[in-house]
């Protein structure tokens, strides 16, 4: 359900959900409150309804579907999708098996994936450029972080110096909470304007040619940006007893290899939401994912209205 408490009208599409882990399950059974008959391949089968459809391919799943779902997680770069028994290639043929006319929606848009789509002239949505579906994923993403922080050290977060490098929506909330466990926190952004959010926030703004002034001081760096910030140079910076969580993506922003030489514990950590809180995780899709599908699909239908 969205704000407002309204169910999402999928009534009459078929859609098909590829892989995923038991957040998938809780979207699922959305998609069906929503009116939708949905398929599933590689998707969890505990807990799922028996109104869906368990099928036994994925060219099966895909058949005559007017969306594909993909995981928030997207393909691999090789264009493999991560199912509960093997990866499956979200390939130019299986995609053909769905509607003419078919959306694909994806958590990540990756090259292959969107040549694919180009291809067959299928419309692809990156699910993970919504600002609801961000911002309340930043929340279980945030504590995944700081838990894995918590772990990783001998000393508590209060009183801590922290460095958050990325001023998104994760970024921010995350900084928010390291700030209220009573961490020193540092921010790290490139635009003036964030930074003189993090400033307002009672943070320390930094600007990304600053971090190797700011490095030395810090005990936990989190990053956030899906780039390489952490080079080399930067992480030998760092004193050998700080700690990195890196939220990026794969392959990450870090140079593990440089934080391995330097006896630095770094750590990879994207897709938090669904390892440190599957249900509320599940939730948050169940809740924004129908009415992505919804509106995309209205939208296209106001593009061909008569006289448009």
């Amino acid at each position: 359900m969205n704000e407002a408490g309204r169910v999402a009208n999928l009534s009459g599409l078929s859609i098909c959900v590829f892989g995923g882990d038991h957040r998938e399950v809780e979207l699922v059974c959305a998609l069906i409150d929503s009116g939708a008959h949905v398929s599933c391949f590689g998707t969890p089968t505990e807990g799922l309804r028996s109104e869906a459809v368990v099928a036994p391919s994925a060219r099966d799943a895909c058949a005559g579907a007017d969306a594909v779902i993909l995981p928030l997680s997207g393909t691999d770069l090789g264009g493999n999708v991560k199912i509960t028994s093997r990866p499956v290639a979200v390939t130019r043929e299986l995609l053909a098996m769905a509607d003419s006319a078919a959306m694909v929606f994806s958590g990540i848009v990756r090259p292959c994936l969107a040549a694919e789509c180009a291809a067959l002239g299928l419309a692809v949505v990156d699910t993970g450029e919504d600002d609801e579906l961000a911002i309340l994923n930043s929340i279980p993403s945030a504590e995944g972080a700081i838990l894995m922080a918590m772990q990783a050290t001998p000393f508590t977060i209060h009183n801590s110096n922290c460095l958050v490098i990325g001023s998104g929506r994760t970024g921010l909330t995350l900084a928010r909470m390291l700030h209220g466990l009573g961490a020193h926190v540092w921010v790290a952004a490139r635009k003036a304007k964030d930074r003189a959010r993090a400033f307002e926030m009672g943070m320390e703004p930094v600007d990304f040619p600053d971090l190797s002034h700011c490095l030395p001081q810090i005990d936990i760096v989190f990053n956030t940006a899906p780039a390489l910030v952490l080079d080399r140079s930067l992480v030998y910076t760092l004193r050998r007893t700080a700690v990195i969580i890196d939220l990026a993506s794969t392959p990450g922003g870090t140079d593990f290899v440089a934080a391995a030489e330097r006896g630095i514990h770094a750590e990879l950590a994207p897709g938090l939401p669904g390892k440190v809180a599957p249900l509320t995780a599940g939730r948050i899709l169940a809740r924004v994912i129908p009415r992505i599908i919804e509106n995309e699909f209205r939208k296209r239908e106001r593009e061909h209205e008569p006289g448009r």
